[in-house]
């Protein structure tokens, strides 16, 4: 009986705004304590109607009921997050909140006018949001302040990926979108593995996966709908690679228990990963001004072809280069070939390592430039294996963080 009356109670507060006093009271009564601060019903039901809303689900008393103890657990993370930044003096600007809701509106194909005037039609005060807006930020500061600069990935971890990749032999990337859900206690285990399990009836059902991200998800990829991007299956967990491995374009996998709790995730795509190629140039740079005439056009031809005539290896070049060339010369460093200018790039491509180029025409005049060392890199992306091992290893981070925070605060859950 009473979890009928909590759940009724839920879908009422929903109208506070047309209610009695009375009714006012009981709405706007505590369904938490956390320290000092109060999570009301009011908040409850509005964040319980926010996550049906942008995931798409029915909308019935038994379904709100089962996400009553997930939103609540939800609504204490975020209070002990902003009580966590307070004690930092880390504040969210009013500026920060708009620009996260013209992301999301962006996200939708919407204006944030639509965004929030279409919330509101469906029950959802923008504030709750905007609340929940200020929570991740908040959030992201105190991780960036307190965890960041503790984080260093050495290349030899990056190299020990790379090895990995390279011994699968795998030329397959796919996109992938994650829903985690951690399980901190034995206790949790049921409980979590019951959401879990909702949340793949739910879009399967027509769930947006993405808006579930967004709102339940325990992962850093939560702000970006669970989004982690191009990957090759190696770069995952053991736990998850299998599953994910054998998974085909638009499969839903899961839930999959890792030691940190449940995955629900999401093949959306699939290419053959990328081949790139790393290389070490140096140049002969002439300027030209924007219209030169004829003369001045010969006589930086003259100075180049002279130049290439006089290249006897990269070895030798930095000082050639300061003696015949223009401000400008000398060594471009190691650049990826996808990021060179379509001439350069294509010059490049066709010269053998040790070799100088063509005369072509680059930014500002004309060059030679010299190949002096290529990496193939074989589809791995040495930054960005760095950057989710950095990420990875934030995220463990901050849900050890978390849970000391849960265990050393006052929690009081009255529903």
């Amino acid at each position: 009986m009473k979890r009928f009356i909590v759940a009724n109670l839920l879908s009422i507060a929903l109208i506070i705004t047309t209610a009695t006093t009375s009714f006012a009271q009981d709405v706007l009564r505590p369904a938490a304590v956390v320290n000092d601060d109060i999570i009301s019903l009011l908040d409850v039901a509005q964040r319980t109607q926010l996550v049906i809303v942008s995931s798409q689900r029915k909308n019935t008393p038994q379904i709100r009921q089962r996400m009553l103890r997930q939103v609540i657990g939800i609504l204490v993370d975020e209070r002990l997050k902003l009580q966590e930044a307070e004690r930092l003096n880390i504040t969210i600007s009013d500026a920060q909140i708009q620009n996260a809701l013209s992301s999301v509106a962006k996200q939708n194909n919407m204006t944030p006018q639509q965004l929030t005037t279409g919330l509101r039609k469906q029950g959802v005060l923008p504030i709750t949001l905007f609340d929940q807006f200020r929570a991740d930020l908040a959030w992201r500061a105190v991780v960036s302040t307190r965890l960041r600069s503790s984080v260093n990935i050495s290349d030899a971890e990056v190299e020990e990926v790379v090895a990995k990749l390279q011994s699968k032999g795998s030329t397959t990337e796919k996109r992938i979108f994650e829903i985690f859900l951690g399980v901190d206690t034995v206790s949790d285990e049921a409980n979590i593995k019951k959401q879990a399990d909702e949340i793949i009836n739910t879009i399967k059902n027509g769930g947006r996966f993405s808006a579930l991200a967004r709102q339940v998800s325990q992962s850093n990829s939560a702000g970006l709908g669970g989004d982690l991007g191009w990957l090759q299956t190696a770069q995952l967990s053991p736990e998850l690679q299998p599953a994910v491995d054998s998974a085909s374009i638009g499969s839903l996998v899961g839930p999959i228990r890792t030691k940190r709790g449940y995955y629900v995730i999401l093949v959306q795509d699939q290419r053959s990963a990328r081949s790139e190629q790393k290389v070490h140039l140096k140049q002969f740079f002439f300027a030209l001004p924007a219209n030169p005439s004829f003369e001045q056009s010969q006589l930086v031809q003259s100075k180049a072809a002279d130049a290439k005539r006089k290249f006897e290896g990269c070895r030798g070049m930095d000082l050639l280069a300061e003696e015949l060339g223009d401000e400008g010369s000398g060594d471009m460093g190691t650049l990826n070939t996808k990021d060179l200018p379509a001439t350069t790039k294509e010059a490049v491509s066709n010269t053998a390592t040790g070799e100088t180029t063509s005369i072509i025409q680059v930014s500002g005049g004309i060059a030679v430039i010299a190949v002096c060392d290529r990496q193939e890199s074989g589809g791995v992306d040495r930054l960005a294996i760095q950057e989710k091992l950095r990420n990875d290893r934030l995220d463990t981070l901050a849900r050890r963080y978390l849970l000391d925070l849960r265990r050393s605060s006052n929690v009081d859950i009255r529903l």
